[in-house]
């Protein structure tokens, strides 16, 4: 396949969103330089580049030994959101709220973009691709439902602080600790 056709094809079988086949092109060419892929001559016609790869008995062998080894699961060594809740709670927490609550919009949004798709097996026991594109749908499904119950939670665990900041802010008080009454000095 060229590049086109392999971005066409992830972004078919994985969720996610498109993939970018300058991306793709340039890591091709990377393995063609290794020697894990071979590039044919390019196809004819109007667009350029467009020359399908092969994977060579090498890069068979790599992609093999990259399958059958063992996944680390990890997170992300830095996770922007939780970063900017922290300092949002120490030095804005007034604008906390409405950073969760557009979280939220995005995730909900990204979360109504993973559709489910029909799935089977196909004759001889392969699994049929719409399966394959299903479960990938799935994980990026799951991951936004875990961040949105994540936000849920902050929401819940904040508004009642935050709340209860803004009411001492905006109820003045007189020096015995009852509320004084707007327009009025406190009595002594």
């Amino acid at each position: 396949m060229h590049g086109y056709q392999v971005a066409s094809e992830l972004e078919r079988l994985i969720a996610g969103g498109r993939y970018n086949s300058a991306q793709i092109y340039q890591g091709l060419h990377t393995l063609a330089e290794r020697g894990l892929v071979v590039a044919a001559t390019p196809e004819p016609g109007p667009y350029r580049d467009r020359r399908p790869f092969s994977i060579t008995s090498a890069g068979r062998r790599e992609f093999d030994r990259w399958l059958s080894a063992p996944l680390v699961p990890s997170r992300p060594l830095r996770d922007d959101a939780v970063i900017k809740l922290v300092f949002l709670c120490r030095h804005d927490p007034s604008q906390l709220i409405r950073f969760l609550e557009r979280l939220r919009r995005q995730h909900l949004r990204r979360l109504a973009g993973t559709g489910s798709r029909a799935s089977a097996l196909r004759a001889g026991g392969t699994i049929d691709d719409a399966l394959v594109a299903d479960l990938s749908g799935a994980a990026l499904r799951f991951r936004e439902e875990a961040e949105l119950r994540w936000i849920d939670h902050c929401l819940l665990r904040l508004r009642p602080v935050i709340d209860e900041a803004a009411a001492e802010v905006e109820t003045p008080t007189d020096e015995r600790g009852r509320n004084a009454k707007p327009g009025r000095e406190p009595s002594r």
